[in-house]
């Protein structure tokens, strides 16, 4: 019994051993493998590491490349009123492009045959502009189109070089220079045609230098200079010289056979524009003249006569004419220095004109022009509240009226006799003018302009301004009507936009 017994024991521990043994060693590879297998793993890890690492790096070399590629793309940057501008990376060039329009809906009092229209839509102003740029814009040429044609030829308004040679020195100018270069003579006249209210500049200077276009010529411009090295707590808006065939003296950029020129000088000063005090701060004093050397050989020039015609676009009509030629030689002058306020919503402008001529060998008696004007501007509205409001800001309501006063003369009888066919020698006008816009967009706006004129004396006969006004009857006898005045009043609807 006991040997049977302990024959099984022998034969289970070696079963039992046997197991063990077959045991441990499946143990041992298992773990052999699982070494292995982790082995690879880590190998693997490793070699996504290295290919993370290139990607990363590649990565910071394609963000560098993509940054370098944007730094070098042009730039385009937009200003209401200054237009669009496209630029390069390292202002080596640029190219900027604008356009102003300014429509109009005429309302005139007198004959529709004479031209004194209603109802009828007309260009006052459509003029796109174009500025390209090399040098961080030292060098700039100016190519800006005058397309309002309104029953006349449509030119050019600006062609010209600009040399902003301030880029080199702060006390250097920017000298322009080409076959229309614009001059100056002075801002409180109008204001601004874009955005503010008046209609068109006073009667006396749109009739002589308006708004400035010149013929061929140079000009040198000191603009926008501080004057604080001198203790004066401001700048020069805009200083000019320079010299140009006048605005009347022919098409742009065409001879005007005589050694004879023009020249003009202009300064305008806000001398305490760096104050922070708004009682102060926006006052402008400005001063302009325009030397125009006549020459009295029947060479067309800017002021060759003094004539006077009234503001409508549609059958402008003459009101007082020395006639063609009618200035004699030497220098004729027109000073107009000028005034403007700016106190938060409200400006106030002040301007004087001061029109003589030398008129040496003149056939008949010396000729003078004189004006002042008063304007007033106001801001009424904006969507910030009452008494708010600019060009920029859309929902602004301006309002605006101005009066002035001009006085012409052939200051010797005797020798005046031929001048407005023999009827009168002097004459004065008076015009107060009402306007409101409202802006429904930055610099684009709409309105009404209400012109009230008076004058003291008018021309008889049926193609004249007394019966063309329907200030006289038609067919008035010049024995009756002879001598006499009138008012008459015009009115637009208006749309302008400065891009």
């Amino acid at each position: 019994m006991m040997d049977k017994f302990l024959r099984v024991a022998v034969i289970v521990g070696f079963v039992l051993g046997i197991f063990a043994s077959v045991r441990g060693s499946a143990q041992g590879e298992d773990l052999d493998s699982r070494i292995r297998s982790l082995e690879q793993e880590v190998a693997r890890i490793h070699s996504l590491d290295e290919e993370l690492a290139l990607l990363k790096e590649r990565q910071a070399e394609l963000k560098k490349e993509a940054t370098a590629a944007a730094d070098s793309l042009p730039t385009f940057s937009y200003r209401p009123g200054n237009g669009v501008m496209i630029e390069a990376a390292d202002k080596s060039w640029s190219f900027r492009a604008t356009i102003e329009t300014h429509f109009r809906m005429l309302f005139e009092q007198g004959r529709d045959q004479a031209g004194r229209t209603n109802g009828e839509i007309m260009l006052r102003r459509f003029r796109p502009g174009f500025f390209y740029c090399i040098d961080n814009c030292l060098w700039e040429i100016e190519a800006t189109f005058d397309l309002d044609g309104f029953g006349t030829n449509s030119l050019f308004h600006r062609a010209a070089v600009n040399a902003h040679l301030e880029k080199l020195n702060p006390w250097l100018p920017t000298v322009s220079f080409g076959g229309d270069v614009s001059a100056s003579i002075g801002t409180s006249r109008q204001g601004s045609s874009e955005v503010g209210t008046q209609a068109e500049y006073d009667l006396l200077t749109r009739n002589s230098f308006d708004d400035g276009t010149t013929g061929q010529g140079i000009m040198f411009n000191w603009d926008n200079r501080p004057l604080d090295d001198i203790g004066i707590p401001g700048r020069i808006n805009r200083f000019q010289i320079g010299y140009a065939n006048g605005v009347q003296s022919g098409l742009d950029d065409t001879q005007r056979n005589t050694d004879k020129k023009d020249f003009v000088a202009y300064l305008g000063v806000n001398p305490f524009s760096q104050l922070k005090n708004k009682w102060l701060s926006g006052l402008l004093f400005e001063g302009g003249a325009w030397l125009c050397d006549n020459d009295d050989r029947a060479v067309s020039s800017g002021c060759n006569q003094l004539r006077i015609r009234d503001l409508g676009n549609g059958g402008r009509q003459t009101l007082f004419d020395t006639g063609t030629n009618s200035i004699g030689n030497g220098l004729a002058t027109l000073f107009v220095p000028g005034i403007t306020w700016e106190v938060g919503p409200y400006s106030l402008r002040l301007a004087g004109g001061f029109q003589k001529y030398a008129d040496k060998g003149a056939t008949t008696g010396r000729k003078t022009g004189n004006m002042f004007l008063i304007g007033h501007e106001l801001f009424l509205w904006s969507p910030k509240g009452f008494l708010t409001g600019s060009a920029n800001t859309a929902g602004s309501i301006l309002v605006g009226t101005h009066f002035e006063r001009t006085d012409v003369a052939c200051t010797t009888a005797a020798r005046c006799a031929a001048i407005n066919g023999g009827e009168f020698h002097r004459d004065r006008f008076l015009l107060r003018e009402w306007d409101m816009f409202y802006f429904v967009a930055p610099r684009m706006s709409m309105g009404w302009s209400v012109l009230w004129y008076d004058a003291s004396n008018l021309r008889t006969g049926q193609t004249n301004a007394g019966e063309n006004l329907s200030v006289f009857p038609v067919g008035c006898p010049t024995a009756t009507c002879r001598g006499r005045g009138g008012d008459w009043v015009d009115a637009m609807l208006n749309f302008r936009y400065q891009f």
